[in-house]
């Protein structure tokens, strides 16, 4: 007789499994978890389904082969308590090892398999679904530049993500050894995750891994999807102010700015900077930093793919090893630019720098002093040495850009194991010694997935060169894969005067920079954005696609573009809406639910929806939607607010584009009817705007936080509050004036009250 005691240690969901297949040899092993997913294996073809009850999707494929040695556990890892089903098979004469976690509380799966032995050629992947659900619509990103996003399965190593028209969404991808996987398949008849087919000689032992998100919600899976790859690499990622790049408005010399290989000829590269640096303090636009991009190093006229180009790249300059198009022949401030060096340049204008950097080319002398593989280093003493030129001549951020060249150019970053993660991680690892962060451009989908695994990376530029209309759509959708990663999206350099291309850089949470000719800069534009300090009033997150977008465009339906970021101060959620109408037609319907928007539970009021570029506003139904036009290659932006139970619809700083951001909101909270805003002021700023709605004029009246105190002083004396209400509309406007000196930041707690 069987002694099953042993059966009261192990959970629940596993006890009848383990009793069936000791008595009866059982067909199959099956596990469920709390989360909402089950995964089925059968022992006799190798047969396996993962299933999910919302949405209710089953995928299903095999191995080929009998499977043995089936064994179920539980146990945590850095995802999160899970249950896993582990086995064996023999694929040919090559012996593999399997399992499949799934996680406790969470739709999320993961599968790995690990070779026994060592292998030449790449084993066929694991999991591939052969059987999966029908018409559902398929999104990833391509091994171009810059990863371009569309609806269609690219294999490449790039997350897939499968939807249906009511939002109900799986995401799909590589979750180990990024730079070398591949998804397979068409997204229909197969999904399946393995290796690019260039990959030769993997270890003994060697293992991948694939995650696998459910979700009712485009966006919501795919936050659930980054989740979990990033708690995988187990990385903190940094914050919205991790680095000046982040926090704080800059300077940019990039493609389409005004200084990119352009100098004033009387002045000279550097002394036209000087000039630059000293207009900006003059005119008070608080830059807080100077990238420099290529033209400030020394390099070759060779391409990445060998091809000889001109011998200038600007026939306007003179010649010089800086004014070149090719690869890098030496990462030094070339003479004739800076002839004390870049250290000296750095001191004069005493702004921290941002540089740029290329691919190696094949006459530079580095070859003769490190290891190169390709156009690229992958040797630690490489990246050790410029990361301390950096850190000497005052680099606080460095650019890696043609990273899409770099791959092509350097075959073993797709044929051999390793060789793209030691370009990274030595790269991050140097950097990070010497207190450098990082950004990625021109990249491969491969490069967002493995630079989720290095802190020092913050930004990534997720737009082609010279952000303008053509680039939004783009830029949405790759900041949404950023953005899943907790990496941080980068619209690229536009100028002061396009209003709209300031507001989107602004919503993607990431940087904000301009690149004007001097004597070109529109101040209140720049001010929409930032504080007099210059640092960025921003949203809590990049702005991303709606839901409703992805269905449409996935359908190829001529819908504006809908994409939305927010803040949230202890539950009271402001939400942004950009709009833009891609097409000719007369105009473009906006159409949105106060749902899809996070705006959720009691609203007493309803929402107050604000047009930011009109200035009017209008109540909107908490269950009901807000409907709007927008004209032909137009943009709108809107302001959601939820009405609280005072009447009051707070939308913050009236000037700012992010009038909620936490870096001029500092707290926002409702009780007794009375609603409290923390505001602080930044040095030079005397007074400050705040609008919203109310049903009747509000009374308003504030405090002055006191440093180094515990109390706050009354108002009284010490400033003054003029409002203004409009009854036909009911949006308010108040300017708080502080009494006193102006000079240094100021902490103040704005308190609105319904009459």
């Amino acid at each position: 007789m069987l002694n099953l005691s042993f059966l009261k240690r192990i959970q629940p969901p596993l006890v009848a499994v383990v009793a069936i297949m000791m008595l009866v040899g059982a067909p199959a092993a099956t596990l469920h978890s709390p989360g909402g997913l089950s995964v089925t294996v059968d022992p006799e073809n190798g047969h396996y389904e993962l299933t999910s009850t919302h949405p209710a999707w089953t995928f299903a494929g095999s191995v080929d082969a009998p499977v043995k040695n089936i064994k179920t556990s539980h146990g945590h890892d850095s995802i999160g308590a899970y249950q896993q089903i582990a086995f064996k098979w023999q694929q040919g004469k090559s012996p593999f090892t399997g399992r499949i976690r799934l996680y406790n509380g969470q739709s999320v799966a993961l599968f790995s398999q690990t070779a026994v032995k060592a292998a030449e050629m790449p084993p066929a992947p694991f999991p591939a679904f052969t059987a999966l659900p029908r018409d559902l619509h398929v999104f990833s990103y391509a091994q171009h530049t810059f990863a371009t996003p569309a609806f269609k399965a690219y294999e490449t190593s790039t997350p897939w993500l499968l939807f249906n028209d009511q939002a109900d969404a799986v995401v799909i991808s590589p979750a180990s050894h990024f730079m070398v996987a591949s998804m397979i398949g068409d997204g229909h008849e197969k999904v399946a995750s393995g290796f690019n087919s260039a990959l030769r000689n993997l270890p003994a032992g060697f293992t991948q891994d694939t995650l696998v998100a459910f979700g009712n919600g485009i966006n919501k899976t795919w936050d659930s999807w980054g989740r979990a790859i990033v708690a995988l690499g187990g990385v903190k990622r940094p914050a919205s102010d991790a680095d000046i790049v982040l926090k704080y408005l800059g300077y940019w010399t990039d493609n389409g700015a005004a200084y990119y290989y352009n100098y004033d000829p009387d002045k000279g590269y550097a002394g036209t900077l000087k000039a630059l640096v000293e207009r900006y303090r003059q005119e008070q636009i608080p830059i807080h930093y100077l990238q420099l991009d290529s033209w400030w190093y020394y390099k070759s006229t060779t391409d990445a793919d060998g091809k000889i180009g001109p011998a200038k790249k600007s026939n306007k300059l003179p010649e010089g090893e800086w004014n070149r198009y090719g690869g890098l022949l030496e990462y030094k401030a070339h003479k004739d630019l800076f002839p004390n060096g870049l250290a000296a340049f750095q001191k004069s204008i005493g702004l921290p720098l941002v540089t740029h950097n290329r691919w190696i080319d094949p006459a530079s002398p580095y070859h003769q002093k490190y290891k190169i593989s390709g156009v690229a280093a992958v040797d630690p003493k490489w990246w050790n040495d410029i990361a301390h030129y950096m850190k000497e001549s005052g680099i606080v951020t460095y650019e890696q850009d043609w990273l899409d060249r770099i791959y092509t150019y350097s075959p073993e970053f797709a044929s051999k194991l390793g060789t793209g993660e030691a370009f990274l991680g030595d790269m991050s690892r140097a950097c990070a010694r010497e207190g450098i962060t990082m950004q990625y451009c021109m990249l491969y989908p491969c490069y967002y997935l493995q630079g989720s695994r290095y802190p020092n990376l913050t930004t990534i530029r997720t737009s082609d060169d010279r952000f303008n209309p053509d680039r939004w759509n783009v830029f949405l959708y790759a900041s949404r894969l950023a953005d899943s990663l907790g990496i941080w999206p980068w619209a690229d350099v536009y100028m002061s005067a396009e209003r709209t291309n300031v507001l989107l850089s602004n919503l993607s949470a990431g940087p904000v920079g301009t690149g004007d000719l001097i004597g070109s800069e529109v101040k209140s534009n720049i001010f929409n954005a930032v504080r007099a300090d210059g640092l960025i009033v921003k949203p809590d997150a990049p702005i991303v696609p709606l839901d409703q977008s992805y269905i449409a465009d996935a359908k190829k339906e001529p819908a504006p573009l809908l994409a939305s970021t927010y803040t949230d101060h202890d539950g009271i959620r402001t939400v942004y809406v950009f709009a833009y109408n891609r097409g000719d037609a007369a105009s473009g319907n906006v159409k949105l639910n106060m749902s899809e928007l996070g705006l959720k539970g009691p609203m007493h009021g309803g929402v107050y929806a604000y047009d930011f570029f009109n200035g009017t506003g209008k109540l909107v139904d908490a269950n009901g939607g807000f409907s709007a036009t927008v004209g032909p290659h137009a943009a709108a932006f809107y302001v959601f607010a939820p009405v609280g139970q005072n009447g009051i619809a707070f939308l913050g700083d009236r000037d700012k584009f992010v009038g909620t951001g936490k870096q001029r909101i500092t707290s926002l909270r409702e009780e007794l009817g009375l609603l409290s805003a923390g505001v602080e002021l930044a040095p030079g700023e005397s007074s400050i705007v705040l609008h919203g709605y109310a049903k009747q004029a509000p009374k308003v009246s504030f405090t002055r936080d006191v440093p180094d105190r515990a109390e706050f002083i009354p108002a009284t004396g010490t400033g003054t509050v003029e409002t203004q209400f409009d009854s036909a509309t009911g949006h308010f406007t108040v300017e708080v004036k502080p009494a006193g000196d102006d000079s240094s930041a100021r902490k103040l707690t704005v308190m609105l009250r319904a009459r």
